[in-house]
């Protein structure tokens, strides 16, 4: 069993017997430390999707999403990984039910002027699994931004870019990568808005880090970025960031597109 679910003293639950809670997000942890962090279902009526990772209809709470009275109603459900939305099953289907997991009681707090995003339990941040829904913790995140900026010569002691922003009400995409960007979610902004890469996704400016550095710590760029006040722990946590899963089902603006035809 993985040192993440050993951790939380609660009682495990087999997929097939976790039903849609009244509330999300909802967060469970496998057996092998992988998280689940949903925060909404996705609909299958193109007419009443919402440009929101945050939509529960009150009439499925408590029933299994593989119930036939909602089953056709459901397209997906909304997960959190690494900085990037994705659609998945729910624990309750027939790719998951079949193991055991663990769900744990927090919060996700998204950043607004005076805070940052965390993953809260009992008002506390739990780092652990903010990196696993955000990719780093927003404090890292910052570390690595700033020596990012010396490294490439756009810091200076008021003002600089890339940056760590939200938008309070706009959806956006990666202006790179199509990937959705909700309005209240975190992403990189590397010039002001309407400008070139002014919305990059949390989750590309992280594969944009492995490339530059090849996944090694002691490559060029690496140890320049080691020498601007970035460390060693927050590039391994980059390095550690999987990818086949979010390639097979992020929100792009195709997605969003598509549903909306």
């Amino acid at each position: 069993m993985g040192c993440l679910y050993n951790r939380y003293d609660v009682e495990p639950i087999k997929g097939k017997d976790i039903t849609i809670g009244e509330h999300f997000p909802q967060v469970f942890i496998s057996k092998s430390d992988e998280i689940f962090c949903y925060t909404g279902i996705c609909l299958n009526e193109t007419k009443q999707y919402e440009e929101s990772p945050f939509m529960q209809p009150f009439y499925m709470r408590g029933l299994h999403s593989t119930d036939k009275t909602i089953a056709k109603k459901i397209k997906s459900f909304y997960r959190l990984v690494n900085g990037c939305i994705v659609l998945d099953d729910y624990l309750d289907s027939e790719f998951y039910n079949d193991s055991f997991y663990k769900k744990i009681d927090c919060g996700i707090r998204f950043p607004y002027p005076d805070n940052y995003y965390s993953v809260l339990i009992n008002h506390q941040e739990d780092e652990d699994l903010t990196r696993t829904v955000f990719g780093l913790t927003a404090e890292e995140l910052t570390t690595l931004l700033q020596a990012y900026s010396k490294t490439m010569g756009t810091y200076n002691e008021y003002y600089s870019y890339p940056k760590l922003t939200r938008s309070p009400r706009n959806t956006n995409f990666c202006d790179i990568t199509n990937l959705w960007i909700p309005a209240r979610f975190p992403y990189i902004a590397f010039a002001e808005s309407g400008y070139n890469f002014s919305h990059v996704s949390l989750f590309y400016f992280y594969r944009h880090i492995q490339l530059l550095t090849g996944y090694k710590t002691n490559s060029t760029f690496a140890k320049a970025l080691l020498m601007s006040g970035a460390n060693e722990s927050i590039l391994d946590k980059i390095f550690n960031i999987r990818t086949e899963h979010i390639c097979r089902t992020a929100i792009t603006y195709e997605t969003i597109s598509n549903r909306l035809l």
